[in-house]
Protein backbone atom coordinates (compact mmCIF):
# COMPACT_ATOMS: atom_id res chain seq x y z
CA UNK A 1 0.00 0.00 0.00
CA UNK A 2 1.52 3.34 -1.02
CA UNK A 3 1.39 6.29 1.34
CA UNK A 4 0.71 9.72 -0.13
CA UNK A 5 3.53 12.15 0.51
CA UNK A 6 2.94 15.35 2.44
CA UNK A 7 3.46 18.47 0.30
CA UNK A 8 4.34 22.03 1.25
CA UNK A 9 3.66 24.60 -1.46
CA UNK A 10 6.02 27.56 -1.03
CA UNK A 11 4.64 30.57 -2.88
CA UNK A 12 6.62 33.84 -2.93
CA UNK A 13 4.83 37.11 -3.70
CA UNK A 14 7.06 40.02 -4.66
CA UNK A 15 10.18 38.13 -3.57
CA UNK A 16 12.97 38.50 -6.10
CA UNK A 17 15.72 36.89 -4.00
CA UNK A 18 15.89 33.33 -5.33
CA UNK A 19 18.57 32.48 -2.76
CA UNK A 20 16.12 33.33 0.04
CA UNK A 21 13.53 31.01 -1.49
CA UNK A 22 16.16 28.25 -1.78
CA UNK A 23 17.21 28.73 1.87
CA UNK A 24 13.60 28.44 3.07
CA UNK A 25 12.98 25.39 0.87
CA UNK A 26 16.13 23.65 2.13
CA UNK A 27 15.29 24.48 5.74
CA UNK A 28 11.86 22.90 5.30
CA UNK A 29 13.41 19.82 3.70
CA UNK A 30 15.75 19.45 6.69
CA UNK A 31 12.84 19.41 9.12
CA UNK A 32 9.99 17.74 7.25
CA UNK A 33 9.61 14.49 5.31
CA UNK A 34 7.68 16.32 2.61
CA UNK A 35 7.82 17.40 -0.99
CA UNK A 36 8.49 21.13 -1.21
CA UNK A 37 7.14 22.77 -4.35
CA UNK A 38 7.98 26.39 -5.18
CA UNK A 39 5.31 28.01 -7.28
CA UNK A 40 4.38 31.66 -7.71
CA UNK A 41 0.60 31.44 -7.35
CA UNK A 42 -0.23 35.17 -7.33
CA UNK A 43 1.48 38.48 -8.09
CA UNK A 44 1.94 41.61 -5.95
CA UNK A 45 -1.07 43.10 -7.74
CA UNK A 46 -3.25 40.53 -5.97
CA UNK A 47 -2.56 42.30 -2.67
CA UNK A 48 -4.13 45.63 -3.72
CA UNK A 49 -7.58 44.65 -2.42
CA UNK A 50 -6.09 43.94 1.01
CA UNK A 51 -3.76 46.93 1.24
CA UNK A 52 -4.59 49.70 3.73
CA UNK A 53 -3.05 52.86 2.27
CA UNK A 54 -3.32 54.78 5.54
CA UNK A 55 -1.39 52.12 7.43
CA UNK A 56 0.79 51.13 4.46
CA UNK A 57 0.15 47.52 5.42
CA UNK A 58 -1.68 44.45 4.17
CA UNK A 59 -4.70 43.27 6.16
CA UNK A 60 -3.48 39.75 6.97
CA UNK A 61 -6.85 38.44 8.18
CA UNK A 62 -8.71 39.42 5.02
CA UNK A 63 -5.87 38.19 2.82
CA UNK A 64 -5.62 34.73 4.39
CA UNK A 65 -9.42 34.34 4.33
CA UNK A 66 -9.46 35.11 0.62
CA UNK A 67 -6.45 32.90 -0.18
CA UNK A 68 -8.05 29.99 1.69
CA UNK A 69 -11.20 30.40 -0.35
CA UNK A 70 -9.36 30.60 -3.68
CA UNK A 71 -6.67 28.00 -2.98
CA UNK A 72 -8.04 25.18 -0.88
CA UNK A 73 -5.59 22.80 0.69
CA UNK A 74 -6.01 19.20 1.82
CA UNK A 75 -4.93 17.20 4.90
CA UNK A 76 -1.62 16.24 3.25
CA UNK A 77 -0.73 19.71 2.00
CA UNK A 78 0.12 23.12 3.40
CA UNK A 79 0.58 26.40 1.54
CA UNK A 80 3.14 28.94 2.75
CA UNK A 81 3.22 32.40 1.21
CA UNK A 82 6.30 34.61 1.58
CA UNK A 83 5.16 38.17 0.93
CA UNK A 84 7.47 41.15 0.57
CA UNK A 85 5.12 43.47 2.46
CA UNK A 86 4.16 44.50 5.98
CA UNK A 87 1.08 42.87 7.50
CA UNK A 88 -1.32 43.59 10.34
CA UNK A 89 -4.38 42.15 12.06
CA UNK A 90 -7.05 44.08 13.92
CA UNK A 91 -5.88 44.94 17.41
CA UNK A 92 -2.16 44.73 16.58
CA UNK A 93 0.21 47.20 14.93
CA UNK A 94 1.79 44.43 12.85
CA UNK A 95 2.30 40.70 12.48
CA UNK A 96 5.32 38.80 11.21
CA UNK A 97 2.92 36.19 9.89
CA UNK A 98 -0.47 34.57 10.14
CA UNK A 99 -1.63 30.96 9.83
CA UNK A 100 -4.76 28.93 9.41
CA UNK A 101 -5.00 25.45 10.91
CA UNK A 102 -5.17 22.77 8.24
CA UNK A 103 -4.37 25.19 5.40
CA UNK A 104 -1.07 27.02 5.76
CA UNK A 105 0.21 30.49 6.43
CA UNK A 106 1.73 33.75 5.34
CA UNK A 107 5.05 35.30 6.35
CA UNK A 108 5.41 39.06 5.86
CA UNK A 109 9.03 39.95 5.11
CA UNK A 110 9.30 43.71 5.65
CA UNK A 111 9.77 43.72 9.44
CA UNK A 112 12.19 40.81 9.24
CA UNK A 113 14.69 42.97 7.32
CA UNK A 114 17.31 44.77 9.46
CA UNK A 115 16.90 47.80 7.17
CA UNK A 116 13.33 48.21 8.46
CA UNK A 117 14.87 49.20 11.81
CA UNK A 118 17.43 51.56 10.26
CA UNK A 119 20.23 48.98 10.41
CA UNK A 120 22.51 47.88 7.57
CA UNK A 121 21.34 44.99 5.41
CA UNK A 122 22.40 41.59 6.77
CA UNK A 123 21.27 38.87 4.38
CA UNK A 124 22.15 35.96 6.68
CA UNK A 125 20.23 37.43 9.61
CA UNK A 126 17.26 38.22 7.38
CA UNK A 127 17.17 34.70 5.95
CA UNK A 128 17.35 33.09 9.39
CA UNK A 129 14.43 35.26 10.51
CA UNK A 130 12.38 34.24 7.47
CA UNK A 131 13.11 30.56 8.16
CA UNK A 132 12.04 30.94 11.80
CA UNK A 133 8.78 32.64 10.92
CA UNK A 134 8.09 30.14 8.13
CA UNK A 135 8.48 27.26 10.58
CA UNK A 136 6.37 29.12 13.14
CA UNK A 137 3.43 29.65 10.76
CA UNK A 138 3.66 26.09 9.41
CA UNK A 139 3.63 24.89 13.01
CA UNK A 140 0.34 26.69 13.61
CA UNK A 141 -1.10 25.21 10.41
CA UNK A 142 -0.17 21.77 11.77
CA UNK A 143 -2.00 22.42 15.04
CA UNK A 144 0.74 23.79 17.28
CA UNK A 145 -0.02 26.68 19.62
CA UNK A 146 2.51 29.10 21.06
CA UNK A 147 5.15 27.34 23.15
CA UNK A 148 6.57 28.47 26.49
CA UNK A 149 10.01 27.01 25.73
CA UNK A 150 12.24 30.09 25.40
CA UNK A 151 14.17 28.85 22.37
CA UNK A 152 11.38 27.00 20.53
CA UNK A 153 10.48 28.41 17.12
CA UNK A 154 6.82 28.28 18.26
CA UNK A 155 7.41 30.84 21.02
CA UNK A 156 5.36 34.00 20.42
CA UNK A 157 7.43 36.92 19.13
CA UNK A 158 6.14 40.41 19.79
CA UNK A 159 9.38 42.07 18.66
CA UNK A 160 12.14 41.35 16.18
CA UNK A 161 14.52 40.77 19.09
CA UNK A 162 12.27 37.97 20.31
CA UNK A 163 12.46 36.42 16.84
CA UNK A 164 16.25 36.62 17.06
CA UNK A 165 16.46 34.89 20.46
CA UNK A 166 14.52 31.76 19.51
CA UNK A 167 16.11 28.90 17.60
CA UNK A 168 15.15 27.92 14.05
CA UNK A 169 13.72 24.62 15.28
CA UNK A 170 10.86 23.09 17.22
CA UNK A 171 11.49 21.98 20.79
CA UNK A 172 11.17 18.25 21.55
CA UNK A 173 7.60 18.70 22.85
CA UNK A 174 6.46 20.46 19.66
CA UNK A 175 8.20 17.85 17.50
CA UNK A 176 6.33 15.12 19.36
CA UNK A 177 3.02 16.94 18.92
CA UNK A 178 3.60 17.16 15.16
CA UNK A 179 4.67 13.51 15.07
CA UNK A 180 1.53 12.48 16.95
CA UNK A 181 -0.77 14.29 14.51
CA UNK A 182 1.26 13.62 11.35
CA UNK A 183 3.28 10.42 11.83
CA UNK A 184 6.49 10.49 9.82
CA UNK A 185 6.18 14.15 8.80
CA UNK A 186 8.74 15.63 11.17
CA UNK A 187 12.35 14.56 10.92
CA UNK A 188 12.63 13.73 14.60
CA UNK A 189 16.05 14.44 16.06
CA UNK A 190 15.99 14.62 19.84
Amino acid sequence: MSRERFTILLSPIGVKDNELIAVVKNSLLLRFNASIIVERKVSMGYLIDFYDERREQVNAENLITNLRREMPSNPLMRILFLIDADGYVSGLNFVFGIASYGWGGIVFLQRLKPEFYGLPSQETLFRVRVVKESLHELGHSLGLTHCNERTCVMRFSNTIWEVDTKSPDYCNRCKLLIERSYPGLIRVTM
